[in-house]
């Protein structure tokens, strides 16, 4: 990537509120979520003139201030969404407005937000059942069916979108390092991004790249139960969307199932689910710690920023319930040791798909 494109207005900078100012009532429900503003529609009625309605609702979104200015990013996003639904993957569709447009702009007390209405799709969040083997496995494969279904896909927007939870933004989390009381942490964090520009950022160029979904965690999958077994129904929340190195979308996936599971070693299982779908360079398998560390003081960092912002909000600090242990033992591991030991699960894995 060309890293001219980071333009200090494109990026959330330190003490800039960027959340709307909305408040919706009417028997609607609120998601929260770092940036962005949530709410559950429930149509009661559907004597209406206005065409099928989806039964389990609607999701309506105010996006932002920063990402409102830039609505070219949700014409592709709701290009996206429409051309993984042609795929057969389970996401979120994009409703048109009676203007037969896919979003409009409304002007708030916190400035100038897109609006979107986007079809609900029920079921149970990946957090609240109890994780398996078998979940985590799907999630690596999901991950990696999403990415094989993007490769076709390609829309200009894209081209030049940045935001800071790229992985390729890890260079700019210093200047909201003073949103971690702890000093050994900072230090920490500081360690993890030297060496992630060091072996990763100096070869990003070469390694494969396209479009990936860019936050699979534990809040964006949904499930449902099929005989008596938890099954993987869908992606939701494509905002984070852009394109990177395949080998980040892996590792972000990886970083998310590792925390929710509160253990390492569920990392392969991940990674066995991906293997099942995409290959992996033993380059990019190499770096795969100190990728997944590199989000982990993502989402750290951020979450830490966004509560001192928002107290209230306790959405944004569910890594940190378990992330700094995870940070601090994996960081600790020897690589070669970690490595291997998510090997020895794959190729368990592998065998109990031959049998």
């Amino acid at each position: 990537m060309d890293h001219s494109l980071f333009k200090m207005e494109n990026i959330l900078q330190p003490g800039v509120s960027i959340k709307p100012n909305a408040s919706v009532q009417d028997r609607l429900l609120n998601f929260n979520g770092y940036d962005d503003k949530n709410y559950h529609v429930i149509v009661e009625s559907k004597n209406n003139n206005s065409g099928s309605i989806c039964d389990d609702g609607y999701v309506l979104k105010f996006i932002n201030s920063l990402d409102s200015k830039r609505p070219q990013t949700y014409e592709a996003q709701n290009a996206l969404l429409l051309h993984l639904g042609a795929k057969g993957v389970t996401c979120s569709k994009p409703i048109l407005t009676k203007a037969g447009i896919y979003f409009s702009k409304v002007k708030l007390s916190s400035g100038e937000h897109i609006v979107r209405l986007l079809e609900f799709i029920n079921g149970t969040i990946f957090y609240q059942v109890q994780n398996t083997p078998s979940l985590l496995f799907q999630a690596g494969a999901f991950v990696a069916k999403i990415d094989t279904a993007l490769k076709d896909f390609h829309h200009p927007a894209y081209d030049t979108h940045i935001s800071l939870w790229m992985l390729e933004s890890l260079p700019k989390l210093p200047q909201f390092l003073f949103a971690i009381p702890n000093e050994e942490r900072r230090k920490l964090v500081l360690e993890v991004i030297h060496e992630f520009e060091e072996r990763v950022l100096s070869i990003s160029n070469t390694l494969e790249r396209g479009m990936i979904h860019g936050d699979f965690n534990e809040q964006n999958i949904i499930v449902q139960k099929e005989d008596d077994e938890w099954r993987i129904k869908a992606v939701i929340d494509f905002g984070d969307s852009h394109i990177a190195c395949y080998l980040y979308e892996l590792a972000i996936a990886m970083t998310y199932m590792i925390v929710e599971a509160k253990d390492i070693d569920a990392g392969g299982y991940v990674l066995a689910g991906y293997l099942s779908v995409r290959e992996l360079p033993e380059r990019e398998y190499r770096l795969l710690k100190v990728c997944i560390a590199a989000r982990l003081c993502q989402s750290l960092v951020i979450g830490a920023y966004s509560n001192l912002q928002d107290p209230t909000n306790t959405y944004v600090m569910r890594t940190a319930a378990h992330g700094w242990m995870i940070l601090e033992k994996i960081w600790a591991e020897p690589e070669c040791k970690l490595l291997e030991k998510w090997k020895s699960t794959v190729f368990s894995e592998n065998m109990k798909l031959q049998k």
